[in-house]
């Protein structure tokens, strides 16, 4: 494997993951509005 296979799949990885947390954080938002009931329209 040369330096640029390394770095391809290293940045492939970090969005990956990237991605795979800001969708984690977003539903962990969401999910802490409605247990302050701070979301008004969700229904418990």
């Amino acid at each position: 494997m040369n330096f640029a296979t390394i770095v391809i799949i290293t940045i492939i990885s970090t969005l990956f993951l990237y991605m795979i947390f800001l969708v984690l954080g977003v539903g962990g938002i969401a999910n802490n509005r409605r247990a302050q009931d701070l979301d008004k329209n969700s229904n418990k």
